[in-house]
């Protein structure tokens, strides 16, 4: 049995624009343009740098739709709460099991920090030194998360800065330096695998598409801070300015990385390397240099690590309120931090790191989850105009119901590509067991939908009070 419970809109938060623009650019700013972009070179050459800026624009349109659903409603548990507010409790009880394989999205920013400390410090290259690198860091910002969301938000804060400064400076001094014909679209070099998609195996393994998809990873994750509704301050204003002010902002760090990393080296030059790591040796004076992995890469990767950590804390969490998932499990501390959620984070987390799985599977594993996550979402996009007319009419996003429904409907096909991507791009071994772990969660979540007592306490809210009972 399932019942509704409507709970008024609490208090205002804390967070304004400048710390969810810290959680936004954090968030996603990490594993993707840190340790994709030498792979996306060796799939399609030179115009890696271009790739790169097709897949921001792809990633916008796929969050398109949140940032019109958050400049109508405010939503404490993210994508959660506008399932349960908009799609129905069954869709988001589905959700809320499903969303538990995304907790293995931890692992990619582990392993991504290792490898390229294993670069920079040979020593800490072997897979037992990676295994332990990866595990001190997922303590140390298990640790930070622990004391709370206003702690783990200053630290962010810091750590965004730091990151946007090194990866900006990075590109200007890595353009000013460009020796290769990166612009010249007639070279052979330009397009190595023409502008498709190849194959080898069966799997994905090059092409200008190919690389295009592969980079869309980064390109969508600033979508999750809509799940600091509850802690905004303003959030139906600054959440979604904030998923805008990600989009030129990603265009500037991105494309700019990738012009600098593609046009200081060539293919051969990167040989087996995954990272920017030497690339940036050809760029930087040995002091800069190590000033840089340490405030761009590796910055990157924590800063994103970190965020995961308060995002899916905030999103299972919501669940167990809920009672999709057992109460004991969403227990909170002294400091309103989620303890077990947080620890089963972890230890998912380093699941792969352990398996030595790499960066390119991990990323594609995740891609898969994500992807599945997009055909529940759409089920609540189409009904937020008439779920909350008043409140989206209010929206100073507010744009005509027909064309709101279109970027709904290509949001929806882009990440339908993006699943057959994935599934194209792991073994099969791989595929099988990610697919068996998305069909056997969701089986989980509607049988608990169908003989649980579950109770749902509303956490979205539109400031004209509709669906809330007194409208």
């Amino acid at each position: 049995m399932i019942n509704v419970v409507r709970e008024p809109e609490p208090k205002p938060g804390t967070l304004r624009k400048p710390e969810l623009y810290a959680l936004a650019i954090g968030q996603v700013i990490g594993a993707g343009v840190i340790t994709l972009i030498v792979p996306a070179i060796k799939m399609t050459g030179y115009s890696a740098w271009l790739a790169y800026f097709v897949a921001i624009i792809m990633g916008f349109l796929i969050v398109i739709p949140n940032v019109f659903i958050s400049s109508t409603v405010r939503m404490a548990g993210g994508n959660y709460s506008m399932l349960c507010g908009m799609a129905g409790p069954r869709v988001a009880g589905v959700f809320a099991y499903m969303y538990l394989t995304q907790c293995l999205s931890l692992s990619l920013f582990g392993a991504s920090a290792s490898a390229y400390l294993g670069d920079v410090i040979p020593a800490l290259g072997s897979h037992t030194a990676r295994i332990v690198t990866g595990a001190i860091l997922l303590t140390f910002f298990f640790v930070v998360n622990l004391m709370g969301i206003d702690i783990m938000a200053k630290a962010q804060k810091l750590m965004t800065w730091l990151l946007i400064a090194a990866l900006f400076i990075f590109a200007v001094v890595g353009i000013s330096k460009i020796s290769l014909p990166i612009f010249d679209f007639s070279s052979p070099d330009f397009l190595i695998n023409g502008w498709g998609i190849t194959f080898k195996n069966g799997q994905i393994a090059g092409g200008f598409t190919g690389a295009v998809l592969l980079f869309v990873y980064s390109c969508q994750g600033y979508y999750m801070t809509t799940a600091y509704g509850r802690d905004s301050a303003d959030a139906r204003h600054d959440i979604p300015v904030v998923l805008c002010l990600a989009v030129p902002t990603l265009i500037v760090l991105y494309v700019g990385v990738a012009m600098a990393g593609v046009g200081v080296m060539s293919v051969k030059d990167y040989g087996e390397s995954t990272t920017l790591v030497f690339a940036a040796q050809k760029i930087f004076p040995p002091i800069v240099f190590y000033a840089f992995i340490i405030a761009g890469p590796i910055m990157a990767l924590l800063s994103t690590l970190n965020s995961s950590f308060a995002y899916n804390a905030i999103t299972i969490g919501q669940s167990c309120d809920d009672g999709w998932l057992p109460e004991v499990f969403g227990k909170k501390n002294s400091r309103h931090a989620r303890v077990w959620i947080l620890t089963f984070m972890y230890i998912m987390g380093m699941i792969p790191i352990v398996a030595g799985l790499s960066i390119t599977v991990i990323t594609n594993m995740v891609q898969l989850f994500t992807a599945c996550f997009a055909i529940l979402n759409f089920i609540a996009y189409m009904k937020m105009p008439k779920l909350y007319p008043k409140a989206w009419k209010l929206s100073r996003f507010h744009i005509p119901d027909g064309l709101y429904y279109f970027f709904c409907i290509i949001s929806l096909g882009l990440s339908l590509v993006i699943l057959w991507k994935s599934l194209l791009s792991m073994s099969p071994v791989v595929t099988t067991i990610n697919v068996v772990m998305i069909v056997a969660f969701s089986l989980v979540g509607f049988l608990v939908g169908k003989s649980a007592n579950v109770t749902i306490h509303t956490s979205l809210w539109a400031e004209t009070g509709e669906n809330m009972g007194n409208d």
